[in-house]
């Protein structure tokens, strides 16, 4: 049976605004942050209660959370926070590649600054050992890399797969991510092949390394961090 935790978490009260926004932030967060792991229970009183708000706008923070990914619901109708089989990560790795491939392609054909994905890479570096911090990094800079082609419906598209993206890397690296400088090295050669490619280096090259990167998150593969 999957364990409850939420009895041990600590929420902040709601006294204003928003009920089920700021609802949905503090759980989201704190699913994110890597306080809640997969197949553990969300119990919609005890979220009531530490926030200290009615049940209502609760239930529905979870049942939008459920529309991005980031929580499911039970055969007895509660939530609780998803597991990931094989084929789970090839579908969003599929998904994933497709968006950024479209973005590397863009950015190297307007030969688009790079300086926002810099940044990235420096919230990548400044994360160090911290699992949590190493995911929210990683996952910003691969929306970096889609917000710089400039595409709107892409943006829009792609950010419906961020969470659970990096819900996955939490879920699948929460015990080792961070403790190596394989993070930002993988990253960093991603921004050299895009340089190369920028400078009229070979463009298949640049895809090929960049769909390696994002399909090595397949526990199958055995190739990680991403």
């Amino acid at each position: 049976m999957a364990q409850t935790t939420t009895d041990a978490m600590q929420f902040e009260r709601i006294e204003a605004g928003s009920l089920v926004n700021e609802a949905r932030r503090q759980i989201r967060r704190s699913i994110l942050a890597g306080s809640i792991r997969p197949g553990e229970r969300l119990k919609d009183s005890v979220l009531a209660e530490q926030m200290g708000i009615s049940r209502s706008p609760v239930r529905e923070a979870l049942r939008l959370l459920e529309q991005s990914g980031l929580v499911e619901k039970t055969a007895n109708r509660s939530y609780r926070i998803p597991t990931f089989a094989a084929e789970d990560f090839e579908e969003l790795a599929a998904l994933r590649a497709a968006d950024e491939v479209l973005a590397i392609r863009v950015i190297v054909s307007q030969r688009l600054p790079l300086d926002s994905l810099e940044a990235a890479i420096q919230e990548i570096d400044d994360a160090g050992a911290d699992p949590a911090k190493g995911a929210a990094a990683d996952a910003a800079f691969h929306a970096a890399v889609v917000r710089l082609a400039g595409f709107p419906r892409l943006v829009e598209r792609y950010s419906g797969l961020v969470d659970q993206i990096r819900l996955m890397l939490l879920a699948s690296e929460m015990e080792t991510w961070g403790r190596d400088a394989r993070l930002l090295t993988n990253h960093t050669r991603l921004m050299d092949e895009l340089r190369r490619a920028m400078d009229g280096g070979d463009m298949h090259r640049l895809i090929r390394a960049w769909e390696d990167h994002v399909f090595g998150m397949q526990p199958a593969r055995s190739v990680h961090p991403l």
